[in-house]
């Protein structure tokens, strides 16, 4: 079902990329970048597929902080174009051994690459040779311009003025003032909620009971993330990379290292003590999230202390934002899969086997509509090329062709490999050892056969996604 005809027309990605910096100083802008790379592709009759932005990235980004850089690669290997277009080198690379990195995936994957306002010779000794002159010099320029950069940030730092916007800093602080009297102060929206957060945790000492009092109270939808961080952060009493003072404080030096006592008890209350079967393998119905351990002590009347390993979601339990509350036992979760496990796997693979006798009847129909669609795009392509049909006649019928052949892919279900399962039923005398293996091997050996484990509260039925 691969598109293998032989395109006269070259599809085109093209790529952006422009810094908040070079925005205001140069005038690189999205927007005039996009015109000009449109206005290439048009002289040269290119077919646009794409456009990948990576906006307020700079050069000196890394790679897989450059989103639609990674969305670009990826594409590259689904035969979704053929060329990848952008302003000058370094809108694409400035740093010669990313550029490689970058190249080698293009390779592979067969696409090259244009600049529409600079030329580049990659295959000829010379030209390799230009290409990576080009590239070091563009790299020494980043680096200089990232030497200045944090130059300007250490003097920004020492007038105590905000080197980044309100998002950068923790809960209960934002950017206030115009221009060059910007400075970091309280949140008035917020402020109320983190002076309760301190008095709540210095009454309590725990950071889950703090998190899930202030998301009660105030209906905050914080996090227990963002509760720690605000009570472990030094910027709360007015200290930023060491600068003191840097900004109005909640809590004086004093208090903020007495909560920093608080915090390190409240962490060694969740010291790890038990391996948890099941760590990792267990999803809340609800929420999507992870269940994590816990562990409940009962003493009987004989004074013995019984201990019960339970699960229970993490977003409930650390800060309330999914109501699923319920727990999940490890010894019931254990026993059943151990006497359920065969069952729902045969389940499984009948399931697939009745799923692809079905698929079966539709694959040689699909794949000779499929060959039916390339032939008119061929013919389509050559009357294009002949100038007998316009380009809007030509992008309207080539767009409506590529939709048919992805409406047919869409309904061609993927074949399941049922091989591995058999196997794994053959394989199922290993449980006879199963109950020789620790926590942590244990583990390992479920998650060696399962993806996760969700447990449905209302029907009492749990489900496996096999791996």
């Amino acid at each position: 079902m691969n598109n293998n005809v032989s395109e006269k027309i070259i599809r085109v990605a093209l790529y952006i990329r422009v810094s908040t910096e070079e925005q205001k100083r140069k005038g690189y802008s999205v927007d005039s970048q996009l015109k000009r790379l449109k206005e290439f592709s048009k002289e040269n009759n290119y077919k646009v597929i794409d456009v990948y932005v990576d906006e307020a990235k700079s050069a000196r980004s890394k790679l897989n902080s450059r989103k639609d850089l990674l969305r670009l690669l990826d594409d590259s290997g689904n035969d979704k174009f053929d060329r990848i277009v952008f302003w000058r080198l370094d809108r694409w690379i400035r740093n010669v051994a990313d550029y490689y990195k970058v190249q080698e995936i293009l390779n592979n994957n067969h696409v090259d690459w244009e600049c529409s306002d600079e030329e580049y010779d990659t295959y000829t000794t010379n030209g390799r040779l230009y290409l990576n002159i080009k590239l070091s010099i563009a790299q020494n320029e980043s680096d200089q311009t990232g030497d200045r950069i944090k130059f300007n940030f250490e003097n920004m730092l020492k007038m105590k003025k905000p080197i980044h916007g309100s998002k950068t800093y923790p809960y209960g602080y934002c950017v206030g003032g115009e221009g060059k009297n910007k400075v970091v102060i309280r949140d008035k929206n917020v402020e109320h909620i983190v002076y309760a957060m301190f008095d709540y945790f210095e009454n309590c000492g725990s950071i889950r009971k703090t998190t899930k009092y202030i998301n009660q109270t105030y209906n905050a939808g914080i996090t227990y993330k963002v509760v720690n961080r605000c009570l472990t952060y030094p910027l709360f009493y007015g200290k930023y990379k060491d600068i003191e003072d840097y900004c109005q404080p909640y809590i004086t030096k004093e208090r903020f290292d007495k909560i920093q006592t608080l915090v390190k008890h409240n962490n060694k209350d969740n010291t790890k003590k038990h391996d948890y079967i099941f760590s990792g393998l267990l999803k809340c119905p609800e929420c999507g999230k992870n269940l994590g351990g816990s562990t409940l002590r009962h003493i009987r009347k004989s004074g013995k202390v019984y201990t019960l390993y339970l699960y229970r979601c993490v977003k409930n339990n650390c800060s309330g934002l999914c109501t699923n509350n319920k727990t999940i036992r490890e010894d019931i979760l254990e026993d059943w899969l151990l006497n359920n496990f065969e069952s729902e796997l045969k389940k499984y693979i009948t399931a697939g086997n009745i799923s692809d006798k079905d698929n079966d009847k539709n694959k040689k129909y699909d794949k000779k509509n499929i060959n039916n669609i390339l032939k008119k795009i061929e013919r389509l392509n050559d009357l294009y090329i002949e100038g007998k049909i316009s380009k809007d006649k030509y992008d309207n019928n080539y767009n409506q062709y590529n939709k048919e052949i992805n409406e047919i892919k869409n309904h061609v279900e993927i074949e399941r490999d049922l091989t591995k399962y058999n196997s794994m039923l053959s394989e199922l005398d290993v449980f006879d050892l199963y109950n020789k293996l620790d926590g942590v091997s244990k583990n390992v050996f479920w998650k060696q056969r399962i993806n996760y484990i969700t447990y449905n509260n209302d029907t009492k039925d749990f489900e496996i996604s096999f791996k």
